[in-house]
């Protein structure tokens, strides 16, 4: 069973700039719906302090998660792992919800690479297959652009600012159109 002292226990192991940016990416990292710690929370915040606040926002197995998410932007995969071993039950629930991203934080993630590589059919496949699923209507496919680029760009935008549903639509029908690029950008 994962306990506060685990998750201190593995914050006592980053030196201070690891723990820095650990605490700077903590600040902007919405989980489960839950909105981020606020960073006059986080400012004067000690190593126990931010433990304290995490498990007060998202539960102990919910903070464990959190923290392995943080530990993997840092590229401390070995206290990922340490972590793990201490908090198994929030490392198998980390694993099973990492598919489970935020589908508009996964469609910014990759929109530059869809500006170059997706083809003109497919993309008027997509808008095809968020009209017939009401995610956009006939208004909204009117776009005054120039470049297949732009219109890219445009799309995505509109797509992630319509939430969760309509970018999970978006690349669900990515996925399905052109499997070969949905796989290049990791989206399967």
């Amino acid at each position: 069973m994962c306990t506060e002292e685990n998750l201190i226990d593995i914050l006592d192991d980053l030196p201070d700039d690891n723990f820095n940016t650990f605490v700077w990416h903590l600040k902007k990292e919405t989980w489960n719906g839950i909105q981020p710690i606020k960073s006059s929370r986080l400012q004067k915040a000690d190593r126990m302090d931010v433990v304290d606040l995490m498990v007060q926002t998202y539960q102990m197995d919910g903070a464990a998660q959190v923290m392995m998410n943080m530990l993997k932007k840092i590229n401390r995969n070995d206290l990922v792992k340490k972590l793990a071993d201490l908090c198994p039950a929030a490392a198998a629930q980390a694993a099973s919800s990492s598919s489970q991203a935020d589908p508009v934080e996964v469609l910014l993630s990759v929109r530059t690479k869809l500006v170059g590589k997706i083809s003109k059919q497919v993309l008027q496949q997509i808008l095809d297959k968020l009209l017939e699923n009401k995610i956009m209507n006939d208004c909204e496919l009117e776009f005054d652009v120039q470049t297949q680029g732009e219109k890219v760009r445009a799309v995505v935008d509109m797509v992630r600012k319509k939430g969760p549903k309509a970018s999970s639509a978006f690349i669900a029908a990515l996925c399905e159109l052109d499997p070969c690029l949905a796989e290049d950008l990791k989206l399967k």
